[in-house]
């Protein structure tokens, strides 16, 4: 449970440097948070196993940091640096459009240390005093104040995983436990999470709750009962649990499951049919008897409505088409043939073409789509012209020592007049043309949505990668009219991206609903950068087309290899 806390630490540590003008240093920490901020276990099975340097980015001088850490839950070097840089980085870098340099150039003129100092600053107009900064400056960054304190403290789904499998695996170590199940917005698949709800069915619940509360890495224990427990961990993430019966254990995860609209609208079809539903089970509204409650499916059963996905338990239609047996059948983990963007040692990813193949290929993909970047991100080592000649050589090269399709491709940035630096002429030679956009995010919506628009109008683009660009509690989406962009898109044969970056989840179901309606067809993604994301991310977009009601005949990667490679011509 502590991969968190050490993501945390080496970025701030990264930060520090950056003020402090150490070179090449912020970046290995960067990478190495990156490394083990997508980990799909607790670094300290890692650390056990010994381990710790086969983590991407994490060599033999930051694996020691990172022992440190395990061992002590502090770091030496990072206190030293928080000293001698007497600022709270962490805050200041949260607001979108402030990093390291203008965070020094505040401190340095205004000695501004902290959100507070600096939100007091804008509203005495005192950043038009330092060269750099202006009224539009003042105005963004309130603006991103702002964003920050309205988002909710919710963790990423990503970074619950962990700790839900730490939990589970815990408890599924001892014969009382029967079955244990996760609820909530957990068990919908959602993006971020406000907590964890636990059910557990046992007929022994003195020893489930004396486990519970003896669980590690507690700060808090804030409920202990004979059925009901919660607990606060020191990440902050506040823990639920309910010890069931099995007559009732189908009823409670349903009434956990869904949303607070779903639930109430469940609860209405049950009355309107003479029952009384609850967490306790379905029971006759004059007799009072238990009519279901076991399971779920026999709940539904006895509703006439069809079972319906966890994911779709959010009060968006679903019920009305489980009364008329109209649910769409929702894609699958098995009907994926393979993934598309990732990115390989050519750019800004970890590993080299083969070894990226190689993984894919194990994982049991059919194609695997390489993506590296092209465009002004100098930070993702973009490739020109001379480098681009080679990576496609080494991507033929590479064809041919594997079973799995490789196809080529690349990442280009949309420019801010909507142009791409490549001609369209060069782009048809290749296999996968994926356009997003970096840079320039703050555009007026008439602005971006012309720039968008323009590029996929002129130029051979397959898939328009992470529409709204957002990255989950750390930056908003663009302003962009999103109904042009997709009917855009579909005008110009162009696939939308769910891309399955754990901070991106882009498209969110919303958007994926509001395309699909218009027409648009859709490209799972990895974004992959190491091995570890080939498997996990794409199963994060699966999860997020799944939440918008997606279907096998909407996702190019479920369709036959010669059909995926004729639509890519189009």
């Amino acid at each position: 449970m502590k991969n968190l806390e050490i993501v945390r630490i080496l970025n701030n540590i990264a930060d520090i440097l950056e003020l402090k003008n150490v070179e090449f240093k912020p970046m290995a920490y960067r990478k190495a948070a990156q490394g083990v901020e997508f980990l799909s276990e607790d670094i300290e099975e890692v650390y056990k196993r010994g381990e710790l340097q086969e983590i991407p980015g994490v060599g033999e001088h930051i694996a020691k940091k990172i022992e440190e850490i395990i061992k002590t839950g502090k770091l030496k070097y990072y206190n030293k640096l928080k000293k001698e840089v007497k600022i709270d980085i962490e805050g200041l870098k949260s607001i979108p459009g402030l990093g390291p340099k203008k965070i020094i150039q505040l401190y340095k003129k205004l000695k501004i240390k902290n959100l507070k100092d600096l939100e007091k600053a804008i509203k005495k107009n005192k950043l038009q005093t330092i060269s750099g900064f202006g009224k539009e400056t003042e105005k963004l960054l309130l603006k991103g104040i702002i964003f920050i304190k309205s988002q909710p403290k919710r963790l990423l789904y990503s970074h619950a995983i962990p700790i839900v499998k730490e939990i589970k695996e815990t408890f599924q170590k001892f014969n009382f436990v029967k079955r244990i199940e996760v609820a909530g917005s957990f068990r919908r698949g959602k993006e971020t999470v406000g907590d964890l709800d636990f059910l557990i069915l046992s007929n022994q619940p003195e020893k489930v709750m004396k486990l519970f509360t003896s669980l590690p890495d507690i700060k808090q224990i804030l409920a202990k009962g004979t059925t009901r427990g919660s607990i606060r961990l020191n990440n902050g993430l506040q823990i639920d649990l309910r010890i069931l019966k099995e007559k009732e254990f189908g009823s409670a995860l349903l009434y956990f499951t869904g949303n607070k609209q779903h639930n109430i609208e469940l609860r209405k079809i049950a009355l309107r049919k003479g029952y009384t539903l609850s967490e306790y089970g379905l029971f006759n509204l004059k007799t009072k008897k238990l009519i279901a409650g076991k399971t779920e499916e026999e709940i539904y059963k006895k509703l006439n409505l069809q079972y319906i996905p966890p994911e779709l338990r959010t009060n968006l239609g679903e019920l009305q088409a489980a009364q008329n047996n109209s649910l769409p059948k929702l894609v699958t983990e098995k009907d994926i043939k393979g993934i598309f963007h990732n990115h390989t040692n050519y750019s800004d990813g970890n590993y080299s073409i083969l070894e990226m193949a190689q993984q894919a290929q194990k994982l049991g993909f059919k194609f695997i789509s390489f993506n590296d970047h092209v465009g002004d991100i100098a930070l993702a080592n973009p490739l020109d012209e001379k480098r681009l000649k080679k990576y496609l050589q080494d991507i033929e090269k590479t064809k041919k020592k594997l079973k799995i399709t490789l196809l080529n491709g690349i990442e280009i940035d949309i420019l801010k007049d909507g142009t791409l630096l490549l001609k369209p002429t060069l782009l048809k030679k290749l296999d996968v043309v994926i356009a997003s956009t970096h840079m320039a995010l703050k555009m007026p919506q008439k602005k971006m949505t012309e720039r968008i628009c323009h590029a996929l109008e002129n130029y051979p683009i397959n898939i328009l990668a992470h529409p709204t660009t957002r990255l989950i509690n750390e930056r908003p989406p663009i302003n962009v009219n999103l109904e042009k962009v997709f009917q855009t898109a579909k005008k110009n044969n162009t696939f939308l991206e769910i891309n399955g970056s754990p901070k991106r989840r882009d498209l969110n179901s919303t958007h994926i609903r509001m395309a699909k309606k218009i027409g648009c067809k859709f490209a799972i993604s990895t974004d992959a950068h190491t091995l570890s994301h080939i498997k996990d991310d794409y199963n994060y977009a699966l999860l997020e087309a799944r939440r918008g009601g997606l279907e096998t005949k909407d996702i190019i990667n479920c369709w036959n290899l010669s059909k995926i490679k004729k639509e890519l011509e189009k």
